[in-house]
């Protein structure tokens, strides 16, 4: 999870969290990796008062929440996971969906959760829909929420991929999912939920600029 300034929600997120982990996964058999991103906000202080055993936060200077995706990855793997599955720290990603896509897990390299129904406003839909049908022209895609923060991973499959993403690459995790689609995927249709309090890092104004960025950053990675 790369957290970047979320004192109000990060507490109550990885609390739901933990608890669906718990009775999904079985308690011991998971860790809680929180990258976070440079927070300059109460989070640390949020982080370190709860003491959970099964807690881990790497922290680093602010690289952007697709870079700090990244880290995790590849941090996950080193801690000795099977599997990683990331979401972001807003409390967008509902825990309901978590059983669908982990009952999958054996099923393909990567499982991804598909935003069927969503609680965050008509133009982050159409940011979505027109991110969808560009990447399906542009790369001949067949994965349909390429961006998704919702995603399970076979651990050394997903930090040999992140290794493989150019360290300046802001939209990191689609440049992931590109890069696995060959190895194979599953999507699962799940609900996304509104943020909890803040605001999101990137407002709606900042995604033209980011996806002419986007486009330009595919050419790099090839096919």
């Amino acid at each position: 999870m790369p957290v970047f300034n979320e004192e109000d929600a990060i507490a109550p997120v990885l609390a739901e969290w933990r608890a669906e982990l718990s009775r999904t996964v079985g308690d011991g058999r998971f860790l809680i990796l929180v990258v976070d991103d440079g927070s300059t906000d109460r989070t640390p202080a949020a982080l370190a008062a709860l003491g959970w055993p099964e807690l881990r936060v790497h922290r680093h200077a602010n690289r952007g929440h697709g870079q700090s995706c990244l880290v995790g990855y590849i941090e996950a793997d080193r801690l000795g996971a099977t599997y990683i599955f990331q979401i972001d720290s807003d409390g967008q990603c509902d825990p309901a969906g978590f059983a669908s896509v982990w009952g999958f897990r054996e099923g393909a390299a990567a499982v991804y959760g598909r935003r069927t129904s969503r609680d965050d406003g008509l133009a982050r839909r159409v940011i979505s829909s027109v991110l969808r049908a560009s990447l399906k022209v542009a790369r001949r895609t067949r994965l349909n929420d390429t961006n998704v923060p919702f995603r399970l991973y076979r651990a050394p499959l997903a930090a040999a991929a992140a290794k493989r993403v150019p360290p300046d690459f802001s939209l990191a995790n689609i440049a992931m999912a590109l890069l696995l689609e060959p190895e194979g995927f599953l999507e699962v249709p799940i609900h996304f939920r509104d943020r909890i309090g803040g605001h999101p890092t990137v407002r709606l104004w900042g995604f033209a600029p980011k996806a002419v960025r986007l486009h330009r950053d595919l050419l790099r990675l090839g096919h």
